[in-house]
């Protein structure tokens, strides 16, 4: 993904502009509405133009609009409700939709209507308890959920930045009795330098085995 559309984040640790790449490089058009009255959804990708689903807060009630083909809707209350860095994870994980996903639901818009298909990103992943009984659509979240905070975090910027930080070199030279309380510090750090949740940067932190 970001060889093709940002390949100068795979050289050094920064923060990638990820609405720029979905609006600038991959050409999509990215609207901030409302999609549901408790944050169940956070975003979605349309694959064809049609009508969509917006719910409006002042009066409680889900009316349509139209929308066009390449089109990401982001729910604002993600940023007010969670963080900015959810925000940006969220657009990363429908741009690996629109990137990966596109040829499945083409499929599904040869057989018409007025509705427009679209990928959501739910707030809740599938659970992985019944991973057996998957759609195509749940493996589909499970690998946009995947690939998302990789994009914001690409894993020889994020190791060389994590391995050159103050913090790191204490944690592996200091008093292990102090550890925990450097790894908090170095991921809030990582959290604000990469833009992501904290809870993300602890994610990547572990699945790099760098804790």
């Amino acid at each position: 993904f970001l060889q093709k559309y940002y390949p100068q984040a795979l050289d050094k640790p920064m923060v990638v502009p990820i609405e720029d790449i979905a609006v600038q490089s991959m050409k999509l058009q990215i609207r901030r509405v409302h999609l549901s009255d408790d944050l169940s959804i956070l975003g979605q990708v349309f694959f064809n133009s049609g009508h969509a689903e917006v719910y409006h807060k002042d009066t409680d009630e889900i009316v349509y609009e139209t929308v066009n083909k390449g089109t990401i809707f982001i729910d604002p209350d993600v940023v007010i409700e969670r963080n900015v860095g959810s925000e940006k994870n969220t657009i990363a994980h429908e741009c690996v939709h629109w990137h990966i996903h596109r040829q499945y639901h083409t499929v599904q818009i040869m057989a018409g209507g007025e509705k427009a298909v679209a990928s959501r990103c739910p707030i809740e992943p599938p659970s992985e308890q019944f991973k057996s009984k998957w759609t195509d659509e749940d493996w589909m979240e499970w690998q946009a959920n995947g690939i998302a905070p990789k994009i914001l975090m690409p894993q020889v910027p994020f190791i060389h930045y994590v391995k050159e930080h103050p913090l790191y070199i204490k944690m592996h030279n200091g008093n292990h009795s102090i550890a925990s309380i450097h790894t908090g510090l170095l991921v809030d750090d990582l959290a604000c330098f990469f833009q992501v949740s904290k809870q993300s940067a602890s994610i990547r932190l572990s699945e790099l085995g760098l804790l």
